[in-house]
């Protein structure tokens, strides 16, 4: 329930570019963490909601937690920006794909392997479920919360990530 709702999604409108919250670890530790949220309790004060569809590692390993045809909670947000709004609804986990992004410190700059297989990753999820590179969007632009971080600051990355993507596809 907290890692994997098991709700089938509406058609995708987009992709999210996240960070993990762990500097330094991998698509394992990542995905590891996400599968320890599932025994969670509802009735535990703190009990949290947190996955994502893939998870690109340091190394450039990609981990696919979530099924396409299935929500993962990776965009929730008590409000969300409204270009957000307009582009996926009030809720964007129904029609969204998540990506997480590995990095090896907290600047949040990823590693070369990890941005290549994301990218690589993204250019055939653009074409499998319908959508453009403009369809891919980070966190930040769709709830404002600093992440991808790496991206946050230098915006001018995230624009060269969505070209490569578009580069992969060809």
């Amino acid at each position: 329930m907290f890692s994997r709702p098991g709700k089938k999604r509406e058609a995708v409108k987009g992709i999210v570019i996240h960070w993990v919250g762990n500097a330094g670890s991998g698509a394992a530790a990542n995905r590891n963490y996400f599968e320890s949220l599932k025994n969670q309790k509802p009735e535990n004060k703190g009990a949290r909601f947190a996955s994502a569809h893939f998870i690109a590692g340091l190394e450039g390993e990609i981990i696919q937690r979530v099924p396409l045809d299935e929500m993962a909670c990776h965009a929730g947000a008590k409000t969300y920006k409204p270009e957000a709004i307009t582009a996926f609804g009030h809720y964007p986990n129904n029609c969204t794909t998540g990506i997480e992004l590995c990095h090896p410190d907290e600047s949040g700059t990823f590693t070369r392997l990890t941005l290549d297989a994301a990218a690589e990753l993204c250019a055939p999820l653009c074409s499998q479920l319908g959508i453009s590179r403009k369809d891919i969007w980070t966190r930040h632009q769709i709830t404002g919360k600093i992440c991808p971080k790496g991206f946050v600051g230098h915006p001018e990355e995230f624009d060269t990530f969505e070209e490569a993507a578009l580069w992969k596809s060809r």
